[in-house]
């Protein structure tokens, strides 16, 4: 077991767990504190180093036991890859001294917003949900489920405030528990005491400390009840009808019959639905498949996220490895008729990522590119397609054999929404640098895409600074980019919450000073921001000189010395750069 104070390796981003007491409350600032949760203390945190905010749950655990029994409950939680589950970010147990307290801290992503501020902002105003935006999220939130319930995982706390808005129209389920921290009995008598509103989400069966698929349908149930019939019931009548549900199903009867005469949109599927989710006994209760078939098959709701998979039998194993036997075009022939199901597709890319040289029939077919990019957009709420799909086009590109630019006009897009999605996927987030800097080579970012993606390949040396390939292509594609707009050579000096693209170059270099590849790198983009007579005097004011001869003193013989990037000044007699001559002009 692990307990405080035991010797532990620091994981990889994405795979983040316990550390050495205090190791890891050092390095976040407490903003302010949430109100409190069902388990422990909310506070908003700020990661020094990045200034990027999380929610930080503290969970006052009995023992050294108790805490090390919960951590190996949740750890592998962080393994968890779904477009619309938020997964811990960092696990960790630490002591406060002063009060002689042992906590387990839950790292959380960040978000302003959540169900329960839509809620309580459409019970004020006495205003009902949008319907269509109802049945989007409603999609996502089953999805979701669905994905955690098929792989074994219970949420046990699901509820208006555990579902974020990450953007209007997108979300995610957070704060998944463990069975040995929601059955703590004092722990939740002393909550219930304090604010009842908490345990009101629960099923009954769960009151009781027993959880179970079935008690995330109860609660999903409720959920759902609270958003139709915030336009005319107060927060605390509903938490009332929510807890008389565990006794008596009459009430619900008598709401739903209200929502009939105030005619609350789509209340015919509802008034089918929430009967079969609310049963007091969990055996009675329909499962996630059958929520998804009455609202969404059956039913007309329509969602961007709820796809087959959701209803359908996954195309066993052994019938994807028969089908992807023969050579490259064949699997291109599978890949297509199986578009729909994102099992073959991962399987398909993994084995043309795996096959051997002599059997890849180089060069690759053309319309491959076609088909991953299309399989990005059929299946970007699953990670693992999203990964092999970036490093498959990484292949691809590398190949030169594109013919038809337009299909991969597509993807910067597409990684741009993943990005946003996975920020802390390692792995995600350094495949998608290098299909970044290869797309920016063959000219496939449009112009009104440069600050975005500028943006998100700053944000990717920010927060993953020790890998040194992702670290490499995050530095030629901003390179390429700032040869070519001056509008990015302005997003990567300017100033803003995580700092400047220059302090940053300073970091990297620290970090990386004896990597001759990686500071050349570097030193091109220096290059290329020097180019712009505009950005010269801010690269001078941030001490970008110094630097620059600190490498040339260090690479004499490298090629960042060699090269045209480190030689003297080209200046023509206007004093600004000549043409086709890459030097650092005032820097040097």
């Amino acid at each position: 077991m692990l307990g405080p104070g035991s010797d532990r390796r620091r994981p990889t981003q994405g795979e983040r767990g316990p550390g050495s007491p205090g190791e890891h409350m050092e390095k976040y600032k407490v903003l302010y504190q949430l109100n409190p949760g069902a388990l422990g203390v909310n506070l908003v945190v700020e990661e020094m180093e990045t200034k990027v905010k999380h929610v930080i749950k503290q969970v006052e655990c009995m023992d050294d036991h108790d805490a090390s029994q919960a951590l190996e409950e949740l750890m592998p939680l962080l393994k968890l890859r779904h477009a619309h589950i938020s997964v811990y970010q960092e696990l960790f147990i630490t002591w406060n001294g002063e009060i002689s307290s042992l906590y387990l801290c839950l790292v959380m992503e960040f978000n302003e917003l959540s169900f329960q501020e839509v809620i309580e902002d459409k019970r004020k105003a006495k205003e009902i949900i949008d319907s269509e935006w109802m049945q989007n999220v409603l999609g996502q939130v089953l999805d979701a489920l669905e994905y955690l319930h098929h792989s074994d995982i219970i949420h046990r706390n699901l509820k208006p405030s555990n579902i974020i808005l990450v953007s209007s129209d997108h979300c995610k389920l957070q704060d998944l528990s463990s069975n040995v921290l929601m059955t703590n009995k004092a722990k939740w008598n002393i909550r219930a005491e304090e604010d009842p509103f908490h345990k009101s989400w629960m099923a009954p069966e769960a009151l009781n400390f027993s959880f179970s698929q079935k008690s995330d349908i109860w609660s999903l149930g409720c959920i759902i009840l609270d958003m139709i019939s915030c336009s005319f019931m107060d927060g605390t009548e509903a938490m009332h009808l929510r807890k008389s549900l565990c006794q008596s199903p009459g009430s619900l009867r008598a709401v739903l019959k209200t929502m009939e005469e105030k005619q609350i949109p789509d209340v015919e599927t509802f008034g089918n639905l929430l009967p079969l989710m609310l049963q007091i006994d969990p055996s009675d209760r329909i499962t996630i498949k059958d929520v998804v078939h009455i609202t969404f098959v059956r039913g007309s709701f329509k969602s961007s996220c709820v796809s087959l998979t959701l209803h359908r039998q996954m195309v066993p194993a052994s019938i994807i490895d028969m089908l992807l036997e023969g050579n490259v075009a064949s699997i291109l022939e599978v890949m297509q008729k199986f578009s729909g199901w994102p099992e073959v597709q991962l399987r398909a890319m993994e084995r043309l990522l795996k096959m051997p040289a002599d059997q890849l029939g180089l060069p690759w077919p053309p319309e491959l590119v076609e088909v991953v990019v299309t399989t990005m957009q059929l299946h970007d709420r699953v990670l693992d397609v999203q990964l092999c799909a970036c490093s498959l086009l990484l292949h691809l590109l590398g190949q030169g054999i594109i013919v038809n630019k337009a299909p991969l006009e597509k993807v910067p897009d597409l990684i741009s929404q993943v990005f946003a999605t996975y920020p802390a996927d390692g792995d995600m987030v350094e495949a998608s640098c290098g299909v970044f800097w290869l797309l920016s080579l063959l000219g496939c970012i449009k112009e009104q895409q440069f600050e975005q993606v500028v943006a998100l390949l700053l944000q990717s040396i920010r927060l993953c600074q020790d890998r040194a390939l992702l670290v490499n292509n995050a530095y030629r594609g901003l390179a390429r980019l700032v040869k070519v707009s001056e509008l990015a050579a302005f997003k990567v000096v300017v100033q803003e919450e995580g700092g400047s693209g220059l302090s940053l170059i300073k970091e990297t270099y620290q970090l990386h000073r004896d990597d001759p590849e990686v500071v050349e790198n570097m030193g091109m983009l220096l290059v290329h921001l020097a180019s712009y007579e505009e950005i010269l005097p801010e690269l001078v004011s941030s001490g970008m000189k110094a630097l620059v001869q600190e490498i040339k003193e260090r690479f004499t013989s490298s090629l960042v010395s060699d090269s045209s990037a480190f030689s003297k000044p080209g200046l023509s007699p206007g004093g600004s750069p000549q043409p086709g001559c890459t030097t650092f002009g005032g820097l040097e």
